[in-house]
C-alpha cells in the first residue's frame, strides 16, 4: 500500500532542512583559496597558581624548646582567585 501524501510530503522537508542545515556551515570557496579556519576559542583564564620564592628554611643548629618564627613569601601567579587553607603541625 503506497504511502500517505502528508507523510511522506514532512519527510522530505525534514530531509531539506537537514541538508540546508549541514550545508550552512559550508559556504562556498572561491578557486585557489585555502579553508577558513575555525574560530580561535577565548583564552582561557589561568589557573591559579602558587609560586613560592624560597621552599626550605634552614634554621641552622636550634636548642631544644627554641621558639623559631619565620615567614614564606607565597604569590598567586595565575589570574583566578587562590585559597590555601593552611593548618599548624
Amino acid at each position: 500500500m503506497p504511502t500517505p501524501p502528508a507523510p511522506r510530503l514532512a519527510t522530505l522537508l525534514l530531509l531539506a532542512l537537514a541538508a540546508l542545515a549541514s550545508a550552512e556551515g559550508n559556504a562556498p570557496m572561491a578557486p585557489g583559496q585555502p579553508p577558513a579556519a575555525p574560530p580561535a576559542a577565548p583564552p582561557a583564564a589561568a589557573p591559579a597558581a602558587l609560586e613560592v620564592a624560597d621552599r626550605v628554611y634552614d634554621a641552622g643548629k636550634v636548642d631544644r624548646g627554641t621558639m623559631l618564627k619565620h615567614a614564606f613569601t607565597l604569590k598567586n601567579v595565575g589570574t583566578t582567585e587562590l585559597s590555601i587553607d593552611a593548618k599548624p603541625g
